[in-house]
């Protein structure tokens, strides 16, 4: 039987140790790395003046992203699973915020809270995978058009990509980890911003055409660094 962590008091110790075992071993690991980022106007045009804004990439790039960016402490949408539960506690140790749902059941939901939380102050900063909760793979989901429709904050795509790292070939979305002192590179697409009330038709063009920038966007990544992502 799985441990619980979430009614369990063993389960949620457990849950703690990992999470600041693997969070704080993963951001010191990370902190060896050379980080260039490119397109930084976009950041500091949008974000840095003391706005709030929403972050977008591929599953596969999350768990860097939440080290490097986790000091800016985004609301991520964490599902209310029992697993879910365990990447929470890793979540608070890397700096961000559990918003509880996922694009399969509770995403309404989910989306509603963080709404709440970004319109709550300024520089807050939601941030999400396209593809999450379970793919397929690079096939955007619509959730953060429509909490941007909704908000009106801009949302920006963004990715990295590093000449060396490790693949976990036996997820589904192939997880990048940069391996210590790999260079990684950090490239924003420009921040958009979407009219309220979209349409289904409007809402279904914006998703595949965010989708087809995120995936230009890592594919140049990519090439730049010399990384083979498996087809």
């Amino acid at each position: 039987m799985a441990l619980d962590y979430k009614n369990s008091r063993l389960g949620r110790m457990l849950a703690w140790l990992v999470a600041v075992v693997v969070g704080r071993g993963l951001a010191l690991m990370f902190r060896t790395c050379r980080v260039r980022q490119l397109h930084q106007e976009y950041w500091d045009t949008y974000y840095t003046p003391g706005q709030s804004g929403i972050l977008l990439t591929w599953h596969r790039a999350a768990i860097f992203f939440l080290a490097h960016f986790g000091g800016y402490h985004p609301a991520v949408m964490i599902s209310r699973s029992n697993d879910g539960e365990l990447l929470a506690r890793f979540l608070r140790v890397m700096g961000g915020v559990p918003v509880r749902g996922s694009s399969s059941g509770g995403g309404m939901a989910g989306l509603r809270a963080m709404a709440r939380f970004l319109e709550g102050g300024p520089r807050r900063y939601a941030a999400t995978v396209a593809d999450g909760p379970r793919g397929p793979r690079y096939v955007a989901k619509d959730g953060l058009i429509r909490l941007s429709s909704h908000t009106g904050l801009p949302l920006a795509p963004l990715m990295w990509s590093a000449d060396r790292a490790w693949r976990l070939n036996n997820t589904w979305d192939k997880t990048m980890i940069p391996k210590p002192f790999a260079k990684v590179i950090i490239d924003f697409g420009p921040p958009r911003s979407y009219l309220p009330n979209l349409s289904k038709d409007d809402l279904e063009a914006a998703r595949l055409d965010l989708q087809a920038e995120m995936i230009e966007l890592k594919d140049r990544l990519d090439a730049m660094t010399g990384y083979q992502d498996p087809a």
